[in-house]
């Protein structure tokens, strides 16, 4: 897989990535999709961790963060990324 493609699906999430989301959530979000999409992929986690931090220069502390975990993880960390762009917080407490 090429990394112009890697690049392409990484900077895909952040461009669809909900409004609502903190550039923090954002840049986690992109991290886990792709690590997992990328894994699904066949590229080696090696490779992904490479391309994160060297090319795309992501937070580090993330990618370490995520790297190893499994499909399940990512996709629920993902999901509760996610349901914070979508749950109101009331401003009367």
């Amino acid at each position: 897989m090429n990394k112009i493609f890697m690049n392409g699906y990484y900077q895909g999430v952040i461009e669809v990535a909900p409004a609502s989301l903190s550039a923090s959530k954002v840049e986690e979000l992109a991290i886990t999709m792709t690590i997992q999409h990328l894994r699904h992929a066949g590229v080696k986690v090696s490779t992904i961790h490479d391309f994160l931090t060297f090319d795309i220069q992501a937070n580090e502390r993330l990618v370490n963060k995520y790297i190893n975990d499994s499909a399940a993880e990512l996709e629920e960390i993902q999901a509760k990324i996610l349901s914070l762009a979508f749950t109101k917080k009331s401003s009367i407490d």
